[in-house]
């Protein structure tokens, strides 16, 4: 196997663990976190009105963590 042979493997698999790595934590992630602020886990555990997250955190933030992945979507295509 010749230097060049070698080190295009070498990248390529660098990208593709790179690339699972960025949608596993960014879509995992972001999932989670979209889950848990539309569900208001918390307040809906405990009751407790100081638990209560804001409605335009609440919506907000899941629609900035789509907005970028469409973003990064329509750039990286």
């Amino acid at each position: 196997m010749s230097e060049k042979k070698l080190v295009e493997t070498g990248s390529n698999i660098g990208q593709f663990l790179a690339i699972v790595g960025l949608i596993l934590v960014y879509g995992v992630g972001a999932f989670w976190l979209c889950q848990e602020l539309i569900t208001d886990a918390q307040f809906a555990r405990t009751g407790d009105p100081e638990d209560k997250v804001p409605l335009f955190i609440r919506f907000g933030v899941p629609t900035m963590i789509i907005g970028i992945g469409i973003l990064y979507d329509t750039i990286g295509s």
